[in-house]
């Protein structure tokens, strides 16, 4: 199987440089917004598809890496204008045609490998006499080159492309175009060249049979209309129908499945390399599990690379296949213990991703904690939490230990607020944890008697306030776990969401427990 095995860039857009190394079949590309995740995907189409070969030059503005452009502007000078890189280092089979056309050592380690390098560099030759011009701070753009070469330094042609690839973008505005490049990939990949060229001929031949059989009169003696050849080729009408309905004219969802399970089916299309970019759009639940079950069952028969925000996509596929993009760096995730990627698989209803991405974080075990803590977080540092950037996750059931096992080398800070369940070994562990752990630190009170669980540590610091606050019926016994912890914690303790909501819309300022003063102290060092 043909698959990228390594992308660089250099001066393209946000990255003044980047090696993304890629898995063989499955790849997930996450980050915050404006990360990257994007630039890399189109990083490869500049390559593989050529993209702005005939673009107007003043595009290269918008592709030129900031920082490379600044530097230039600090010190203008031929050799300080920004310049691109992008190299493709590919695995390809040695027995298929043209393979050695792609090997060489024509990359930036000068060491032999197959592959594909873009450059867009100024063309000193014809731009000789801009010597004052560029001095004066201004980048010639007409004047710069846009060339791709292979490995073996010879030019790329896109009619010998090395493998076949599609890119499925479901954040497109511009649906014709979408559909249009996605039929013609499809066209180019499912059928050989000698096919090609014999329908797009019979195509033109009957067109025009067509036209002449309407028999217009002529224009005069010598003129006449007829069909332009350029403007009506076969690959800019076509469309794919799905039960005599083309799939432009779905709902934008459907769209999307149908596109990707066509894609994914190797053995009529033959596609090596699968780009899908946000595939979530549109999807309703249901039919993301569809399309995520599709890409399960047939991601060993192509390299797959997808940009996603979903908390889904990234679970159900596997977290030891994320490409993480943080601070202009890639992290792969693939160390993560087998174990908590298998659970992840089947607890697929997680916020492991929205941990991945925050600055820093607190766990905490369920909604009674999640309801409170913002305000608890004001309370004592008059900022909000989103002020500071912490994210507030609740495990919601899942063991805060298989959030910490795969957040592990994340450089991340993250706090876990938790209940002692009346075990000093709990304690004792927690505080063992601490002292071998730097960016991660799990908090519980040391009162195992009266502050065994949150409720009982609010309902002791705030007896008062809690015994005014919630009401009980005379009489009645509110057993927990058939204990009796008197009636106003036990109804706590029995109705923990609606108790905690009742906090926070009573208006009262409450003592907050030590240890998560301590977290919150801690986070925020």
């Amino acid at each position: 199987m043909a698959y990228i095995k390594t992308l660089h860039i250099k001066g393209f857009k946000k990255f003044s440089e980047l090696t993304v190394p890629f898995n063989e079949h499955m790849n997930i590309l996450v980050g915050e917004n404006e990360a990257g995740k994007s630039t890399i995907l189109e990083a490869i189409k500049v390559i593989l598809n050529q993209q702005y070969r005939n673009a107007d030059k003043s595009v290269l503005k918008d592709l030129f890496n900031r920082s490379q452009i600044d530097s230039f502007q600090e010190k203008p000078s031929i050799e300080t204008l920004p310049k691109i890189q992008i190299e493709i280092d590919l695995a390809l089979d040695v027995n298929e045609k043209n393979t050695e056309y792609f090997y060489g050592e024509n990359n930036r380690n000068n060491t032999v490998d197959f592959g594909i390098k873009f450059e867009c560099v100024f063309n000193e030759d014809i731009g000789a006499n801009l010597v004052d011009v560029i001095n004066n701070g201004e980048i010639p753009y007409e004047y710069y080159n846009l060339s791709w070469t292979t490995y073996a330094k010879q030019p790329y042609y896109l009619i010998r492309r090395p493998l076949n690839f599609i890119s499925i973008d479901t954040s497109e505005n511009d649906t014709n175009s979408s559909f249009n490049y996605f039929n013609r990939t499809l066209f180019n990949s499912r059928y050989s060249e000698e096919e090609r060229i014999a329908s797009k001929n019979k195509f033109r031949n009957e067109l025009n049979k067509m036209f002449k059989s309407i028999e217009l009169d002529d224009i005069d003696e010598h003129r006449q209309f007829g069909i332009n050849d350029k403007k009506v080729i076969l690959e800019s009408v076509l469309s794919v129908y799905e039960n005599s309905i083309a799939l432009e004219n779905k709902g934008s969802g459907m769209s999307s499945l149908i596109k990707t399970q066509i894609a994914l089916d190797k053995s009529k299309n033959n596609l090596d390399v699968i780009l899908m970019e946000e595939p979530e759009n549109h999807l309703c639940p249901t039919n993301l599990r569809t399309m995520l079950a599709e890409i399960e069952k047939r991601q060993a028969d192509s390299q797959i690379i997808i940009a996603t925000h979903n908390n889904l996509i990234t679970s159900r596929l596997n977290l030891k296949n994320i490409i993480w993009i943080t601070d202009d760096k890639i992290k792969s995730l693939n160390d993560i213990p087998e174990t908590d990627a298998k659970f992840f698989i089947k607890a697929d209803n997680n916020s492991f991703l929205q941990l991945l991405l925050s600055k820093k974080a607190i766990l905490v075990e369920g909604a009674t904690e999640f309801l409170l803590l913002p305000l608890l977080y004001t309370q004592i540092t008059g900022r909000t939490i989103e002020q500071d950037k912490i994210s507030i996750i609740s495990c919601s059931g899942i063991s805060y230990s298989r959030y910490l096992g795969v957040i592990n080398n994340a450089d991340k800070k993250v706090a876990v607020l938790t209940d002692n369940d009346k075990s000093n070994a709990k304690v004792e562990k927690a505080s063992k944890f601490n002292n071998e752990n730097i960016l991660q630190h799990i908090y519980m009170d040391s009162d195992i008697d009266e502050g065994w669980t949150w409720e009982a540590c609010f309902y002791k610091l705030n007896k008062e306030i809690l015994e005014n606050l919630i009401t009980v019926e005379q009489n009645a016994k509110y057993l927990f776990y058939d204990k009796d912890y008197g009636q106003v914690l036990g109804k706590m303790l029995n109705n923990k969401v609606d108790t905690a909501y009742k906090m926070l819309e009573s208006g009262f300022k409450f003592e907050i427990p030590q240890y998560i003063k301590d977290a919150i102290e801690w986070l925020n060092k």
